[in-house]
């Protein structure tokens, strides 16, 4: 298939003239050094090597998120409607209240990420984590694949092949402008904040966000909730009055700091600002949603294709008990084929692969750590592809394990944000380098 021959082809074009590649790899590196490409005040890391995909793969990304997308907007409505069915998410009561509370515009789910493994040889992947709260990576996304275009590796490919990347920024921006006309039910123009906790530096995204509200006439500003104030039935920062709300705090870290935050909320309950995306997004966020999913007797209302799409899309999820003997047994007797996750984290933090643990290592995991609001889940089987690690002096190609991030916007499929490591987990907080993404077409 084509994404193969890319991969080949790129390996080839590279080890039949390294010096030169290794001069564009030199290149690149300090562009990306002195770029908005940054994570925590930090250039991104990264790997000179582009991650091909065909137009084939993005329409069957764009039908099977699609599929998914249908499922959570069930799931929300059964939620809403259905006080036994929320006793399953464990929700606190202020949670659950903003989750009840209507945003004032239809989308449930106006954001997110859905992190997949997909295999190319096949064409199938599964589903790893939806990411529907405080979704990033859009400014590495848009930086590397910017920096690589006037690179030695896409020129060459350019050649052969028609190039394309993804746009992130000026497509969020309308349809944010979209969901603020519906809350106000006018034409007029908002004053945004983008809004989550700022420690030290602002991040380069908020300000890219913030050039492309204010490119389509918001006045925008990027705000810590902690400074919000609420007076007449507004929410302000100092004396900048804030109509809409681009949401990146996320709900765990909202609710545990509610008290410091309660202009924001408050405002919220009351429907004194649009706020994008509403808390309700939760309900797809929370890593519960696998096991339930997969619990026919909690989810009737699936059809039987819907379930089958859970089948073969996402792994195998249940709430992990430590005091279920039988369950205690399993995960240890099947360690090398599980993982245990929390509930609501991110970053991959508190993500255990059991095998890449002894057995005593795996218990006191289970027996300490794993003890509340954790889940147990098949581990996937995580495709590779052989990658290009350059140094000042040579170029390796390793096989790399590596994640792709559907980004959904309205519901719909709108770019790509690609991680690629040598570990069984990939994130930020363990071994992990941002791949850009290009859709590729013969000429």
């Amino acid at each position: 298939m084509l994404t193969k021959i890319l991969f080949d082809q790129y390996q080839e074009q590279v080890l039949a003239n390294p010096g030169s590649y290794i001069d564009s790899y030199k290149q690149v590196f300090q562009e990306v050094q002195h770029s908005v490409a940054q994570y925590k005040d930090k250039p991104v890391e990264f790997l000179y090597q582009p991650m091909f995909l065909t137009e084939a793969d993005i329409q069957r990304f764009d039908h099977l998120t699609q599929q998914l997308y249908r499922i959570l907007e069930k799931v929300i409505q059964h939620y809403l409607e259905n006080k036994s069915f929320r006793a399953h998410f464990g929700f606190s009561p202020l949670l659950e209240e903003l989750i009840l509370k209507d945003p004032g515009y239809q989308t449930d789910i106006p954001i997110g990420r859905f992190d997949i493994f997909y295999d190319f040889d096949r064409g199938k992947f599964q589903f790893c984590e939806l990411n529907t709260d405080g979704s990033s990576g859009m400014i590495e996304q848009q930086e590397l694949a910017r920096i690589f275009k006037h690179s030695l590796a896409m020129e060459e490919l350019a050649k052969d092949y028609d190039l394309h990347d993804f746009e992130l920024f000026d497509s969020w921006v309308k349809i944010v402008q979209n969901k603020y006309a519906e809350f106000s039910g006018s034409e007029e123009i908002p004053q945004v904040a983008i809004v989550d906790w700022i420690e030290g530096k602002i991040p380069s995204e908020f300000v890219e966000f913030q050039k492309a509200f204010e490119r389509a006439g918001c006045k925008t500003v990027i705000a810590d909730p902690r400074s919000l104030e609420y007076r007449e039935g507004k929410l302000y920062l100092q004396d900048f009055r804030i109509d809409c709300i681009y949401r990146r705090v996320v709900t765990w870290e909202a609710i545990e700091n509610a008290a410091s935050i309660k202009n924001f909320i408050d405002a919220y309950l009351n429907g004194d600002v649009c706020t994008i995306g509403p808390f309700r997004s939760q309900i797809a966020h929370n890593k519960i949603i696998f096991a339930l999913l997969h619990d026919q007797e909690k989810t009737p209302f699936l059809t039987e294709e819907e379930r089958q799409f859970v089948k073969e899309h996402i792994p195998f999820t249940t709430i992990f008990d430590v005091n279920h003997a039988d369950l205690l047994n399993y995960t240890m007797e099947n360690k090398d084929q599980l993982v245990l996750k929390p509930m609501d984290k991110y970053a991959s933090r508190g993500v255990r692969v059991g095998r890449d643990y002894t057995p005593e290592e795996w218990r006191n995991i289970m027996l300490g750590e794993a003890k509340e609001e954790y889940l147990m889940q098949e581990f996937c089987r995580v495709p590779q592809i052989p990658m290009a690690f350059f140094s000042e002096e040579k170029v390796e190609f390793i096989n790399s394990n590596y994640i792709i991030g559907l980004y959904m916007y309205d519901g719909r499929f709108q770019g790509i944000y690609t991680r690629s490591g040598t570990k069984n987990i990939i994130g930020s907080i363990v071994e992990c380098f941002t791949v850009p993404n290009f859709v590729v077409k013969s000429l």
